[in-house]
């Protein structure tokens, strides 16, 4: 998780992808997948320059103190290469710390428009409350998120609530499995070409999306729960038809994500997967007709 050359790899990155000042990339809908170690955050940029920040990494323990730094020492340079300083936007799928523990210090760094919560139970966390705290004295405008909930960008690019429903279908323990259910799951839509970005959802979520959404299809992927075996199922799969997926997790990381199974499935349905553990940032790029993707850089710690 420990990430200390974390700047050193922005540079290098930036040095890889910006050989030239030409942007090839301008004018058409960017989603990354941003290496943040066992944790998740996204970046997703319109084509007129929009922007939305779906997490912010941190630690998975509470008490961890460093790590959940991350969005201060990787997301925040990262969105200072894009030449973001303004989002329009930042959403917690789950309140769990390896998604929430980065987003204080980008909220204090970057100015933002509003915020969306898809946290739906009380969940007693320092990393969730000090979210929560920063929201308040910056005077961010705040809502939850739910399913129906609709965002669009005014340029051809919206972004449709999935989950989690309305209701507790999944049951009132604050257990992780419980949590990860109700993580705010996003389709993002662009022309013909559709991205779709799970949060932690397991295999229960991904059922009662599957029933809510018969013609539910994406060209790509962000795998639930950092590719475990409990997600990313294979009825997931045979309904998604996803050309290419991103799993975000740590090096090494103790969870062992992701699982064999997780990649064996995504083998078999014929998707091109990129881990961000070992294929650094991952980049999925649309022009309304086609989606591409592309690991921003091999790496070893």
């Amino acid at each position: 998780m420990h990430r200390k050359h974390s700047w050193l790899w922005i540079v290098a990155l930036s040095l890889l992808l910006t050989s030239c000042a030409h942007d090839p990339d301008a004018g058409k809908l960017r989603v990354t997948v941003i290496d943040v170690g066992q944790g998740d955050s996204i970046l997703i940029e319109t084509p007129t320059g929009h922007a939305m920040l779906i997490d912010g990494g941190g630690s998975n323990r509470d008490d961890e103190g460093d790590p959940r730094h991350v969005g201060l020492r990787t997301v925040v340079p990262y969105l200072r290469y894009r030449g973001i300083d303004h989002l329009d936007a930042i959403v917690l799928t789950h309140p769990h710390a390896d998604h929430v523990g980065g987003l204080p210090d980008i909220l204090r760094e970057v100015h933002t428009d509003t915020v969306l919560d898809g946290t739906t139970l009380p969940f007693p966390s320092p990393a969730y409350a000090a979210f929560l705290t920063e929201v308040r004295n910056r005077h961010i405008p705040y809502r939850r998120v739910v399913r129906g909930t609709h965002l669009d960008f005014g340029d051809g690019v919206t972004a449709d609530a999935l989950n989690p429903p309305t209701g507790l279908p999944y049951g009132t323990a604050t257990d992780n499995a419980t949590m990860n259910n109700y993580s705010a799951v996003f389709l993002l839509s662009y022309g013909k070409t559709h991205m779709l970005l799970d949060g932690d959802a397991q295999l229960e979520a991904e059922e009662n999306m599957l029933a809510a959404y018969p013609n539910l299809q994406a060209d790509a992927l962000k795998c639930g729960h950092h590719g475990a075996a409990n997600a990313t199922s294979d009825a997931w799969l045979d309904r998604v038809r996803p050309r290419y997926a991103a799993i975000s997790c740590g090096l090494h990381n103790p969870f062992h994500h992701p699982n064999p199974a997780t990649l064996a499935r995504l083998k078999a349905h014929g998707v091109q997967a990129y881990v961000t553990a070992t294929d650094g940032a991952v980049i999925f790029v649309s022009d309304g007709a086609r989606v591409t993707a592309t690991g921003a850089v091999k790496r070893s710690e």
